[in-house]
This record gives structure tokens, sequence and C-alpha cells, in this order.
């Protein structure tokens, strides 16, 4: 769930707004305007399935 979204989204909903700290500088949904754009969360760091979605993730990248 996004920090403030209030709920969680269902996949025909518009994500919202949102301006975030990443690995490279800040973003912001507007910046993937016209793109496709995977807004993934999870549970905690070096779990099994939170793994599993990255790797996969990763190889889909050229997509």
């Amino acid at each position: 769930m996004l920090v403030g979204a209030g709920k969680y989204k269902d996949v025909d909903e518009p994500a919202p707004a949102f301006d975030a700290p990443t690995t490279h500088g800040r973003k912001t949904l507007e910046d993937y305007r016209g793109k496709w754009l995977v807004l993934f969360s999870h549970p905690a760091d070096f779990t099994p399935v939170c793994t599993t979605e990255f790797i996969a993730f990763a190889k889909r990248h050229a997509d």
C-alpha cells in the first residue's frame, strides 16, 4: 500500500500521485505518464516470495 493512500488499489483503479526517493533520484507518478508502470510492495526483505517476485520482474524488464 502506498503510504498515505488510505487503502489498497485494484488493478483497474488509477494510482494516487506520489513523490518518492529512489536509488535513481526522486520519482513521481507523473514521470511515468504514458508508460507501463508496476508499483510493487512487499511485506519484508529477504522473504522467499519477494525474492522470486523481484527475479520475475527483472526477467521481464525488457517487456
